[in-house]
This record gives C-alpha cells, structure tokens and sequence, in this order.
C-alpha cells in the first residue's frame, strides 16, 4: 500500500486555499458591480478563490470506498479547471457563490451527463462549472476493484473572495509544501482519518503555537505536526499589513494500493 495525505485549511468556518468559505461581509471586499447580480468583470489583478467539495456518489458503489480515487484523481483535476474557468472568462463573484453538478464518471475516466443539480442564482456562474467539470474528462479510470460501467456522483462547487466581517484576509498556503507520512505503526494497523491542528499564522508566514484538537493516534498527529511546521503561508492581511491569524489545518490519511 502507498500512503496519501490530503491537507485543508479553515479559518473560523473559512475554509482557504480551494476550499468551501462561508463569509459573513463579502460585498465590502468586493470592485463595485456594473449593476448586475452575481458575477461581473474582474478588476485588476484580483481573483477569487474557488471550491470543490468531496462528492457523494448518486449511484451504487457496489461496496467500493471510493474516497481514496477522489482525492487523488478527481478533486485535484476539477479544482484547477474550475479556478482555470473562473481565470479564463474574466468574472468574480459579488456575493459567494454555491452550487451543485451530477455527473457520470465511465470506467475509462470518461466524463458523461454533465447536469446541473442545484444553482448558484447566476446562470453565468452555473456554466462555467459545468465547463469547468467537462474540461476535466478523461478523469483516471475508476478503481479496478468497481465492476460497474460508470458511476454518478453529485459534487458542490464554490466562488468567492476571501474577506471576512473584520476585513482580514485569511493566509494562504504557499505551494507545493510538504505533506505528511505516514507512520510505520498506522500503516500497519490500516489506520485511516483526520488530524485537526490549530496553529499561529504570525507576520512572516511561519507556523506557530501547532497544537492537536482532534487526535488520530498511532503516531500520525506527530506526522501531521511535523509536515504542518515545514509549511510556509502568506500571512493573513488587514489594511494593507500582515498580522497574525489562528487557523485551523486538518491533515487526512488514506491508505490504498
């Protein structure tokens, strides 16, 4: 068995870096609408972050965990084509943006009936999803241990800026960075889950004050701690200067051959 790990960020319910966000003053962060809703032209450089949750399977799975496939051969692919999409036309969101997609998944990888399940309110936010879920076919083949043809899977999507109640934008990840290993005793054991860290994002950018909220045991909270320390972030801003922020960082193992 090979070892993958899976690392998110959130911040008092923001979830940063690609992640689900739940913003509370978004419209005060953002360029000044053309007098439509939902999205409207980027100004200058700026560009919001995006989100692409774990999807639920809509189909049998025929007894197959498929947890391991999505995170390591459809999550990464759709996030870079939906903040690629969200990039290429030029638009943002005026208010955060959540919407669902189905769609069928061959045994080749083939990407099939691209629907939308749930909209976003702005019909142009809807397309470019469903453009951004297409661009990505072939996805990897499904697992060979799945006797099906396809499977169907209901994912969620998001858009947003960054910016909360107080102002702050959160820190944001520097990538590639480092990512935990597992333990010989985990590996061994066949342990599989999720650490929960909570760390001190200060000014520079270095990780601070790593403390475990929710343990995993079999020595991968030291894993976790000790990928989290090598990270190096860009640091949370107010005002045009860094300050520090506590963020919360889950950490997720899953062992597969």
């Amino acid at each position: 068995m090979r070892r993958m790990s899976l690392a998110r960020l959130s911040l008092r319910g923001i979830l940063v870096v690609l992640l689900l966000a739940e913003v509370s003053a978004m419209a005060q962060a953002q360029d000044v609408p053309d007098g439509q809703t939902g999205f409207h032209r980027r100004m200058g450089s700026r560009v919001p972050l995006t989100s692409v949750h774990l999807p639920d399977i809509v189909s049998d799975p025929m007894g197959v965990d498929f947890t391991p496939y999505f995170h390591d051969s459809v999550l990464l692919s759709l996030r870079r084509s939906w903040h690629s999409v969200i990039r290429e036309k030029g638009v943002a969101p005026a208010t955060p943006l959540k919407l669902a997609a189905e769609f069928t998944i061959l045994k080749d990888g083939t990407v099939d009936g691209v629907t939308l399940a749930e909209s976003s309110g702005d019909a142009g936010a809807d397309q470019a999803a469903l453009d951004a879920i297409r661009n990505t076919s072939p996805l990897a083949a499904l697992p060979a241990e799945f006797k099906g043809e396809s499977l169907k899977v209901r994912c969620r999507m998001d858009a947003f800026f960054p910016f909360n109640a107080s102002g702050i934008t959160p820190p944001q990840v520097i990538n590639p960075h480092a990512e935990a290993e597992y333990s010989d005793k985990a590996r061994r054991n066949h342990v599989e889950g999720t650490v929960l860290l909570s760390l001190l994002v200060n000014t520079d950018g270095m990780p601070t004050d790593i403390k475990v909220i929710r343990p995993l045991g079999s020595g991968l909270d030291e894993q976790a701690i000790e990928a989290v320390q090598k990270w190096r972030f860009h640091p949370a801003m107010k005002d045009g200067n860094p300050v520090e922020q506590t963020i919360s960082v889950e950490v997720s193992f899953h062992l597969y051959k």
